[in-house]
């Protein structure tokens, strides 16, 4: 894996926490379709029926082994969003693949999105849905806009959470 020899130290630390937060972690994932409901809901987003902008996300998601393979078989989904603030979010409705401009709505996206087993086998994957949680669940309370998303798991204490990063 070539990201192993770029970041050796922190390909360790994920292990780490993979390792030890996967045994506490069950499926909580919501699928593509259900992802884009949420995108437009929370961010009041206007769907894109561009062409360019859904084939892009269809080839994407063929090129991309790990979501191809959540195809089984059938074709992609694409659906595409301009939120208010302009920021692009492409979603494959099938696969649960999204794309998102904006770190920020990555991040809610990925938490909101969940883990199913495959992710969950995918040190990479997991743990950094667990680092956007642990970012979500520091927001006040006002600010999550998933106050009742399953927390895959048991809830760590705050001083284990340090070492997520």
């Amino acid at each position: 894996m070539q990201i192993k020899k770029l970041f050796p130290p922190l390909t360790e630390q994920w292990k780490t926490v993979y390792e030890k937060e996967r045994p506490n972690l069950t499926p909580n994932a919501i699928s593509g379709a259900e992802l884009a409901a949420y995108v437009q809901t929370r961010f009041g987003a206007e769907p894109i029926t561009d062409a360019v902008y859904l084939d892009a996300i269809r080839t994407d998601v063929q090129n991309d082994a790990f979501f191809r393979e959540k195809l089984r078989g059938a074709e992609p989904e694409p659906a595409a969003f301009r939120l208010g603030d302009g920021t692009f979010v492409g979603i494959d409705l099938v696969s649960g693949w999204f794309i998102a401009e904006s770190d920020t709505v990555r991040i809610e996206l990925t938490y909101a999105k969940g883990l199913d087993e495959a992710d969950l086998e995918n040190v990479i994957r997991t743990v950094d849905w667990l680092n956007c949680k642990k970012r979500m669940e520091a927001l006040p309370r006002k600010g999550r806009p998933l106050p009742n998303k399953p927390a895959g798991g048991r809830r760590r204490p705050r001083e284990t959470r340090d070492e997520w990063n």
